[in-house]
C-alpha cells in the first residue's frame, strides 16, 4: 500500500491519496476540521474502499485535485507503486477477509435516483463521529450491513448499522 499526504485547500484541511493492492484500487480521503472538536479532523470524502472501485490513478487525481495543490508527478508515482505490487499475492490473513468484504454501492449520485432506486425511508443515523442524513430501502435490517444514500455528501454508502443509533428523520 502507498500513501501520500497533502494540506488540503477549499473545504479540505488535508488530502491522501494512494494505492491499495489487496483492494486493487486507488483511493482518495479529504479531511476537514471537525466542526465540533478543535484539532480534530473528519473524513469528508473516501473513495476506494471496495475492489476495483478505482482503477486508474486518473480516477483518484481527479477527485483529489478539486480539494489539494497535487505535485504534477503524481499521477506517475502512484502508477508506480501499483506496478511494484504486481508480483505480489495476498497473504493468508487476506485471503480469509476477502469474502468479507463489500462489493462497491450502487453509483447513485442524487437523491431522485436514490429514490427512484428504492431508497425512500428518510432516516438519521448518529454516532459518536458522525451523524448522517441518509435515504434507505424501506425494509433494510439496521443491525446489519447494509446500502444507504447520505443526502448531504449525495453518494451510496455501506453502513455497519449496529454503529448507530438510527431513527426516522423528523418530518
Amino acid at each position: 500500500m502507498s500513501r501520500y499526504v497533502f494540506s488540503g485547500k477549499n473545504v479540505a484541511s488535508s488530502v491522501a491519496l494512494g494505492w491499495d493492492r489487496p483492494l486493487t484500487t486507488f483511493f482518495v480521503q479529504v479531511m476537514q476540521p471537525h466542526p465540533r472538536i478543535d484539532g480534530e479532523e473528519l473524513t469528508f470524502i473516501w473513495r476506494g474502499t471496495a475492489p476495483g472501485e478505482l482503477p486508474t490513478a486518473a480516477s483518484a487525481i481527479a477527485i483529489a485535485a478539486e480539494y489539494a495543490d497535487l505535485p504534477a508527478d503524481i499521477g506517475a508515482m502512484l502508477e508506480t507503486d501499483r506496478l511494484k505490487t504486481l508480483g505480489t499475492f495476498d497473504g493468508p490473513a487476506q485471503e480469509d477477509a476477502k469474502p468479507f468484504i463489500q462489493t462497491s454501492p450502487p453509483s447513485i449520485r442524487s437523491e431522485a435516483e436514490a429514490r427512484e432506486a428504492g431508497y425512500t425511508r428518510a432516516v438519521v443515523a448518529d454516532s459518536a463521529h458522525h451523524t448522517l442524513e441518509l435515504l434507505i430501502e424501506p425494509e433494510a435490517d439496521l443491525d446489519s450491513i447494509f446500502c444507504a444514500f447520505d443526502r448531504n455528501a449525495n453518494e451510496m454508502l455501506h453502513l455497519h448499522g449496529w454503529n448507530f443509533t438510527i431513527e426516522p428523520e423528523d418530518p
